[in-house]
């Protein structure tokens, strides 16, 4: 019988695909991982990995094993919280996808979730948004703060809306448009733009407006971070429109110029709309919808 040190076994080499740094992970001796994974297979029957000089890959089987395993251990992860909440202490990990603005207004919401419930772990996992929402449909995540779309599959989640901010453009200090309070986005056509990759929702906005402003974006750079964005435009490599929190924190200097028409976005958190939810998870996004302000 399959037990669950072995399915966790079995997840972390299938997350490292390498045995030596699979070990590490676990705090145990590679070749005690290596016979584990051995006996796993005999049981199963079936080759779960494929070995190559420098590491591992995962069999088809192995896949399918993957996706049951990470789905087996979330659901006794999930009992196991549950089970302690009737003694009236939430305990375990909540897996928070946020956007990367994050850093700007989510550690005041997490210090007093801290506070409220000590024993609760918050993982929080930056990519974008795309990613986030599969990412709590599959229950890789529990939640996501992601920028409301209205084009975006949402179907198999729930959501509600917490905060809602402008976009502002950020030029460099010598830039032309550095003394100027407001700028239409139709004077921005001839710009070279820095913007986010496919599959961020800043991106998707941005392209949109510039597409009701009657023109495409020139897109000299694309970056994943918005702190690299801020970076470039600094350095007078482009112009860039970001959500106003990011352009405030520290970081290189750079000019805001307030947008005509006012272009904003409102971020949601979003959830399974089915499901049984941990304990921890419940905890936390009631506690979020509850103290929204923490985060205007």
């Amino acid at each position: 019988m399959v037990d669950s040190r072995q399915l966790r076994y079995f997840l972390a080499v299938a997350r490292r695909l390498h045995f030596t740094r699979a070990a590490e992970d676990l705090h145990i001796a590679q070749p005690a991982l290596s016979q584990a994974i051995l006996q796993l297979e005999r049981e199963l029957g079936v080759k779960l990995f494929e070995r190559h000089s420098r590491g591992v890959s995962l069999t088809t089987p192995g896949q399918v094993l993957e996706r049951g395993a990470e789905r087996t251990l979330r659901e006794l992860e999930v009992a196991v919280d549950e089970v302690r909440s009737y003694v009236g202490q939430v305990t375990g990990r909540v897996r928070l996808g946020a956007w990367q603005s994050m850093e700007v207004r989510l550690p005041e919401l997490l210090a007093a979730f801290r506070s409220a419930y000590p024993a609760v772990d918050v993982a929080i996992n930056e990519i974008v948004s795309d990613g986030m929402l599969e990412s709590v449909r599959t229950g890789t995540l529990d939640l996501a703060m992601v920028v409301q779309r209205a084009h975006v599959n949402m179907s198999g989640l729930d959501h509600e809306p917490f905060i809602t901010e402008p976009y502002e453009l950020a030029v460099s200090s010598s830039h032309s448009l550095a003394q100027r309070r407001h700028v239409r986005l139709s004077e921005l056509a001839e710009e070279p733009f820095v913007l986010h990759r496919p599959g961020s929702a800043v991106r998707d906005q941005i392209l949109q407006a510039c597409a009701e402003a009657g023109f495409a974006p020139r897109i000299a750079l694309e970056t994943g971070e918005m702190s690299a964005a801020r970076a470039f435009v600094a350095a007078g490599l482009g112009v860039t429109i970001l959500p106003r929190s990011s352009l405030l924190s520290p970081g290189p200097p750079v000019h805001l110029v307030q947008l005509k028409p006012l272009l904003q976005r409102t971020s949601i958190v979003a959830w399974p709309s089915k499901g049984h939810a941990s304990a921890a998870a419940r905890s936390f996004l009631d506690f979020t919808l509850a103290h929204k302000h923490l985060l205007a």
